[in-house]
């Protein structure tokens, strides 16, 4: 973005015109981080007078921030993502807890209130999740989200030995007060397509395709399938020899809602799948 100052104007004022929506605080922090040039020239200091004709323009690369806890597998002016942990909240409770969540931490890491969340993976799944930078791309990409024009892909290691090779799994959920959520004709309809990767002797590794987002559509699936996920006691899992849900979003590709380009945003499997003999591998 570029800004010529008409007049003589401060740098936090030709900011402002910039970026209407983004807070005095938020601006700061982009200055001192490098966002931006005068003529050319760095600039860090909000009382910095422009000069008339001077030229005010946005970096194309600058020093990201170090984030604890997580990984950013891709960023650019309008996209970050990240490899979340498990553990780790996507956004706060809707009760309005106090738990920590990858948006929070986010936005304290940046330094900016102009990141917003477009999908959630649940706190005991790990993997892709994706945030917009700014309210324009938060609403460009919940369309794209709500029109189910993207592809999100899954690894998941179930117990048993899945018979089908191939196929899709689908019906109505519904979340429960409890935030259970169940098979009900009163809610909205899941799909999940899936594939066998490969089988052992317990278990069976497969590879997940979302056609809707619902909560805990994957791990309903399974559970309906007869083969809940493993570490997953909550959706009928007898087993948790990983100490954790063996669930992780490793792709997510979509048009990018501004360059048009396509975006292939993917995270390799946790260390701990590979002990019980997860693999796969995901093509860039």
């Amino acid at each position: 973005m570029k800004f010529i100052a008409p007049t003589p104007i401060s740098l936090i004022d030709a900011l402002r015109q910039l970026y209407p929506d983004s807070s005095r605080r938020t601006l700061q922090n982009w200055l001192k981080a490098g966002r931006f040039a005068v003529d050319g020239a760095l600039v860090h200091k909000e009382q910095a007078l422009l000069q008339e004709g001077q030229v005010l323009e946005a970096k194309t690369t600058f020093r990201s921030p170090k984030i604890p806890r997580m990984t950013i597998l891709y960023e650019d002016r309008y996209l970050i993502a990240i490899d979340k942990p498990i553990g780790l909240l996507s956004t706060p409770l809707d009760d309005g807890g106090s738990a920590e969540h990858a948006l929070g931490i986010l936005r304290e890491g940046y330094g900016t209130d102009q990141i917003f969340a477009v999908h959630r993976i649940d706190r005991e799944t790990s993997g892709v999740l994706l945030f917009a930078r700014g309210k324009q791309t938060a609403e460009r990409l919940g369309e794209l989200f709500e029109a189910h024009e993207l592809k999100r892909e899954y690894f998941a290691i179930v117990e048993g030995r899945l018979a089908e090779e191939t196929g899709t799994w689908q019906c109505p959920l519904l979340e429960l007060p409890n935030f259970q959520v169940v098979e009900s004709p009163e809610g909205k309809m899941a799909i999940t397509h899936f594939r066998v990767i490969r089988r052992s002797a317990k278990y069976s590794y497969l590879r997940l395709t979302l056609e809707t987002g619902k909560k805990h559509q994957i791990r309903v699936h399974c559970m309906r399938a007869g083969h809940p996920v493993v570490g997953d006691p909550r959706y009928g899992a007898t087993e948790n020899p990983l100490r954790r849900l063996a669930l992780h979003a490793i792709l997510l590709e979509l048009t990018h809602p501004f360059t048009k380009k396509q975006v292939r945003i993917t995270a390799s499997l946790p260390r701990a799948f590979e002990v019980l003999g997860g693999q796969i591998k995901i093509e860039l």
